[in-house]
């Protein structure tokens, strides 16, 4: 039976022979192991979280570890460490997180908030942009009441600009840019693929568990380097239970995450982030479905990029495109963001700015740069955005990952919203320091990233008000009672050319992006009636920027599983079954990316 602690204190060491700390048992009490978690450094901490090993007694000259489970004996085995005793992984890792839960919870909520509070945005305006904006806003009445013509001149070239600017980024994003192709499957061997942690943060997804649970073990890599975690949270216990009932293979782990604002994605792949073990890491959401082989390519593509790739982003897609209008509207902005803007974007090096699902992280990176922002609402929590601020890059490598479209306008909604929220937020942390942004990322990737976050919230607030103009304009000039003044009319004028040439933009974007999709009589209907969604889009944004400034900023869940079109599985490639395509072209060699400057943390 095993005895209670000893007087000597750990490490002690001498001339003298000194008793040791414990008779060891072979399986601690969880009373032993809280007190061993009790006294572990911060570096004792990471290991027993991430490796399930940690020191349980001291002797003269040696420690003794517990270990949970084989991986974690092999791990022991391969640092020279010395194991007494084991446990159950189970047992360890309920009692890590009980006996480290403050610790925890405070890296998941506040991690990045104390490192780099900059690029927090835990904190929506700061002091200086609440005294920038107010000035701004005295500016404007100002101008408005000494030369009210000439203000309003002035506003609406500054409008007319924001339009034609996001009209020349669609035109940019029609110019060719080849992606390099991912290496093939067997690229790199077994025994030296890394170590690959897979997050997948579920909530409410009691119904999709065993679909889940299907998709995940048809992934094609080692299972002994594979490291997948199914983050829960405390407060979902129908999820919870039908998970734990679940007699699941050994490279499977449940992260139950206690219940602590904010309750966000983000926070939730935070606390988990402190348990992975991986070198490099996946985010997938309870809806994608990857190829079986997509792990695989990614370890060989992050294998030839410079260590200065942090991210690799993997395309998305929808299984249930061709479901309804909504479904396909959805799927065409997807196709021109995937087809058409990222890899424009990545060819200049710019952000690939949220995407979130899908994306595969060099851990090391992204511990570097303080992890997930656990009050960002944004897909990434705006990650894309801090990578490149720090000196790493974000690429994109067509490999597929199909998920499910919102069918429903209440889901749509509710998603857009809290984007568009995020989109703010990431828009506010990176103008609180403006001309060290521009520093960061170079002139032209300074203003594509502020067209796509602000530029854009901005050019969707507006066009209700513009169309609004238009057609009183017309209206009135039907009626015999035309605006006053010749300056309006040019203003008129003006505005009609920029937004013609803007949205024709827009629609020969959306039109190149529908050919990744079909064609046939629906997708026509839906490149028809496009202007509809953007006055959708237009209505959210409004809802979002309200809520936001309401500080309404809770994350609204998007239901998965209602689409009537389910995915068709394979054993073998865990996608949607879709047409055959056509036998591949031999691999060209993968172009690596360039080297980029590495700047000091921010």
């Amino acid at each position: 039976m095993a005895t209670g602690p000893k007087e000597t204190a750990r490490g002690e060491s001498g001339d003298k022979k000194s008793t040791p700390r414990y008779v060891l048992p072979t399986i601690p009490t969880t009373a032993q192991l809280q007190e061993a978690i009790q006294r572990l450094t911060p570096v004792e901490a990471q290991q027993a979280c991430r490796h399930r090993v940690l020191p349980i007694a001291w002797e003269p000259g040696a420690t003794r570890y517990v270990a949970s489970g084989e991986r974690a004996k092999a791990y022991a085995t391969a640092q020279g460490l010395t194991v007494s005793a084991v446990t159950n992984e189970r047992t360890l890792l309920r009692e890590l997180q009980r006996g480290r839960e403050n610790e925890l919870l405070h890296h998941a909520t506040s991690g990045l908030k104390d490192r780099f509070p900059q690029h927090s945005a835990a904190q929506g305006f700061t002091a200086d942009q609440a005294l920038w904006l107010v000035f701004g806003l005295g500016v404007i009445a100002f101008a408005a009441m000494w030369d009210r013509p000439t203000g309003e001149v002035a506003a609406f070239a500054t409008v007319l600009a924001l339009f034609a600017l996001m009209g020349a980024l669609n035109i940019w994003c029609l110019l060719p840019a080849k992606l390099p192709q991912t290496p093939p499957a067997n690229a790199v061997p077994d025994d030296v693929l890394p170590v690959y942690t897979v997050l997948v943060p579920l909530a409410r997804e009691a119904k999709l568990a065993e679909r889940i649970v299907q998709v995940l073990s048809a992934l094609d890599y080692p299972k002994p380097k594979l490291d997948i975690k199914l983050v829960l949270e405390e407060s979902d216990r129908a999820t919870v239970k039908v998970f734990e009932d679940m007699r699941l293979p050994f490279h499977f782990e449940v992260i139950v995450v206690p219940k602590r604002a904010p309750e966000t994605r983000h926070k939730a792949l935070n606390y988990a982030l402190s348990f992975a073990r991986g070198d490099l890491l996946a985010v997938y959401h309870a809806d994608d479905m990857p190829p079986a082989d997509q792990l695989r390519r990614i370890a060989g593509a992050f294998a030839l990029a410079p260590k200065t790739v942090a991210c690799l982003q993997a395309k998305l897609g929808y299984y249930n495109r061709a479901e309804n209008w909504l479904t396909r509207q959805v799927a065409i902005e997807q196709a021109f963001r995937f087809g058409l803007l990222f890899p424009r974007l990545a060819r200049f090096g710019a952000p690939l700015l949220f995407a979130g699902a899908a994306s595969h992280y060099r851990v090391q990176a992204l511990r570097q740069v303080g992890g997930f922002d656990a009050h960002n609402l944004a897909p990434d929590s705006g990650l894309s955005m801090r990578f490149a601020r720090f000196g790493f890059r974000t690429a994109l490598v067509p490999t597929l990952t199909r998920g499910e479209a919102p069918c429903r306008l209440s889901d749509w909604l509710s998603q857009r919203v809290r984007n568009i929220k995020g989109t703010l937020q990431t828009a506010l942390v990176n103008t609180r320091t403006p001309l060290r942004m521009w520093r960061d990322l170079g002139s032209r990737n300074f203003l594509i990233t502020q067209a796509l976050t602000g530029g854009a919230i901005i050019n969707a607030l507006l066009q209700p008000f513009f169309l609004v103009w238009i057609v009183a304009a017309f209206t009135l000039e039907a009626v015999g009672r035309p605006m006053a003044g010749r300056l309006w009319l040019f203003l008129l004028a003006l505005y009609g050319l920029v937004a013609i040439f803007a949205g024709l933009a827009a629609l020969a974007s959306s039109i190149r992006a529908s050919l990744f999709l079909g064609r046939g009589f629906s997708w026509a209907v839906a490149l028809i009636t496009l202007p509809a969604y953007w006055l959708m889009i237009s209505l959210a944004t409004w809802i979002a920027v309200l809520q936001f400034f309401a500080k309404k900023r809770r994350w609204t869940k998007t239901a998965h599983g209602v689409s009537r079109i389910k995915p068709q599985m394979t054993a073998s490639t865990a996608v949607p079954e879709t047409k055959p395509a056509p036998a591949p072209k031999p691999p060209a060699a993968p172009v690596a990316l360039p080297e980029a400057k590495l700047n000091p943390a921010k």
